[in-house]
């Protein structure tokens, strides 16, 4: 457990170095830029925290638009970064790089969904569990290739993380 532990980190580490390096104009940085911390004591721990409810994630995500950095990257795409737009009306649409996904969304007690038209014209799935620190929802995968870990931090687009690391 302890070594999925550190290579978690590592690879946020390694995702916050690169997401300065290649963030879209439209994303402003933040100082200092993603820094290790290897006791993970920014990541929310499944084991002992709750996920956000329906309600919660209602409030966080409805008529919202999060940006944030994935902790991998998508073949064809050099950048960390995402933006994402979930309208009450269950659409959403998610841009990764120079890429468009367009999609819905739905909560389900707490978890949420996403079914996505991706920019390539295939199609995918991704359900997560979020989980908030500060005005911080740390995203974690449900579907197989994830298996419950780590795969994204996002903040409010309006916003200044007020969470460690501080780049988002």
């Amino acid at each position: 457990m302890l070594k999925l532990r550190y290579a978690l980190i590592l690879t946020a580490v390694y995702a916050g170095s690169a997401f300065a390096q290649n963030a879209p104009p439209n994303l402003p940085l933040y100082d200092p830029p993603m820094t290790p911390n290897l006791n993970g004591d920014f990541l929310p721990d499944p084991s002992q925290e709750l996920p956000l409810g329906e309600d919660q994630l209602r409030a966080a995500f409805s008529d919202k638009t999060h940006r944030g950095t994935y902790n991998f990257k998508r073949p064809n795409i050099d950048s960390f970064a995402f933006m994402e737009t979930t309208k009450s009306d269950g659409t959403t649409r998610h841009t990764h790089g120079d890429k468009v996904d367009v999609g819905t969304w739905k909560i389900m007690a707490n978890v949420i969904c996403f079914h996505y038209t991706n920019w390539d014209g295939g199609t995918h799935d991704a359900c997560f569990n979020v989980f908030q620190k500060g005005n911080c929802y740390y995203h974690y995968g449900l579907r197989s290739g994830f298996g419950g870990a780590f795969t994204a931090r996002s903040v409010h687009a309006d916003e200044t993380p007020e969470c460690e690391p501080p780049s988002v």
